[in-house]
């Protein structure tokens, strides 16, 4: 993905005015350098009428697009979708490419739920599975994640994920003793996690 950055990507990084990238984007608000940072590297566009949307729910299916993107969106020709429920879209090839690779493998008889909010714990586990994809090393160093109050609502299946990611500080507390596993996230929370995912994988090369 850092090939694609154009070649005034760390200046304008510098001087940009958010005001300029998207008109729903404060200079100043928390989620302002992410914005800046999946704008940038192609992994996020708006969401129509020079809107990013910050407060958006982050669906599934976008969630899947964002890998997809962030691989370079490869040719799924001559693949079928899976899923009953995301075929003939325009998430259909990254939800292919995902299920291909098994970054996602959808809810079970056939579906997958594009239009689902995502969970913090679903998000991890995409990651982590991009992540593995990826080969990166996915080592988790103790548990932090069991010193939040609510560990044990993680669901099984997502608890190595979510070790993962707190351990590597991509899906932190939503308050200083709970992770909230199954809360959902913003657009503006996911290019945050994006960010810190891809700054984290770069400075492990």
């Amino acid at each position: 993905w850092l090939r694609s950055l154009p070649d005034e990507y760390m200046t304008s990084k510098q001087t940009v005015s958010y005001t300029g990238l998207f008109d729903d984007v404060a200079a100043d608000a928390w989620y302002a350098p992410a914005v800046d940072y999946v704008k940038y590297g192609r992994i996020m566009n708006g969401m129509g009428s020079n809107r990013f949307q910050p407060n958006t729910q982050m669906t599934r299916a976008m969630f899947a697009q964002v890998l997809y993107a962030l691989e370079g969106a490869p040719s799924v020709r001559g693949l079928s979708c899976p899923f009953t429920d995301a075929g003939g879209s325009w998430y259909t090839d990254a939800v292919i490419w995902a299920s291909e690779n098994g970054i996602v493998t959808g809810y079970g008889e056939g579906k997958f739920g594009p239009t689902d909010n995502i969970t913090r714990e679903q998000m991890a586990v995409m990651l982590y599975r991009y992540a593995e994809y990826k080969k990166y090393d996915t080592t988790v160093a103790g548990m932090s994640v069991k010193e939040y109050a609510d560990y044990e609502a993680i669901s099984e299946w997502a608890l190595e994920a979510m070790a993962w990611a707190n351990a590597e500080g991509l899906i932190t507390g939503r308050t200083a003793s709970t992770i909230v596993p199954s809360g959902t996230a913003t657009r503006a929370e996911a290019a945050t996690i994006l960010m810190r995912f891809l700054e984290s994988a770069a400075a492990n090369k």
